[in-house]
């Protein structure tokens, strides 16, 4: 769905579209809800905890696909579509083990691993308080840093309101936000595939000096 569409959607429905359409599209109706906000189509409080909660919900969805599904499906359907096979699943238990804050914080914002990561998080037996004690901050602080830029190109309007309307403003908005966004997921992707693959070098090591 693109951001006309969506712009469109939340001006019309306001609140009674904006849970699922936060569950779906969550970082880029937050910087569109977040420009709505400043011309007073939304309350930025209420949306920003209806964000929240659509973002946390779906993803204890997939912590649950995953603690309750089977290590071999994950990997057919999944993870092997980025890489990981059963060998490399030890890998990504030792990072949930280890390091459950640093996986989290990448597996959230890592664009296209996120899905896969929060569900293998349920598959190696995290617990669903750990899984929330790591998962809610982490969502906090990011929908608050989406919606503040789109609020800040929202309250910039008038000064450019002459030239463009206040759908390709919003639109503008998310286009430089989601650009940023996008830059931010993909180097913190990158790190967590860097993070796996250090990991499995070390598991070698270990290995290799029994």
């Amino acid at each position: 769905m693109d951001a006309t569409h969506l712009t469109q959607l939340l001006i019309e429905y306001r609140y009674w579209i904006l849970f699922p359409l936060a569950c779906f599209e969550g970082p880029l109706v937050s910087i569109i809800v977040g420009f709505l906000s400043a011309g007073g189509f939304f309350n930025p409080f209420i949306a920003y905890v209806i964000l929240v909660f659509g973002d946390i919900l779906p993803d204890t969805g997939c912590y649950f696909v995953g603690r309750w599904g089977h290590k071999a499906s994950f990997i057919a359907k999944y993870a092997s579509k980025i890489g990981i096979t059963g060998d490399h699943f030890g890998v990504i238990e030792g990072l949930w083990r280890k390091h459950p804050g640093k996986t989290m914080w990448t597996s959230k914002l890592a664009y296209g691993l996120s899905t896969p990561f929060l569900i293998s998080a349920g598959l190696v037996g995290m617990s669903l308080q750990k899984f929330i004690f790591y998962a809610l901050p982490i969502t906090l602080a990011q929908y608050a840093l989406l919606m503040a830029l789109g609020y800040f190109f929202g309250g910039s309007y008038t000064l450019i309101s002459g030239a463009l309307s206040g759908t390709e403003t919003a639109i503008a908005a998310v286009i430089i936000g989601g650009g940023l966004y996008y830059l931010l997921t993909r180097y913190m992707r990158s790190r967590l595939l860097k993070e796996e693959k250090e990991e499995e070098r070390e598991e070698q090591k270990e290995e290799q000096n029994k």
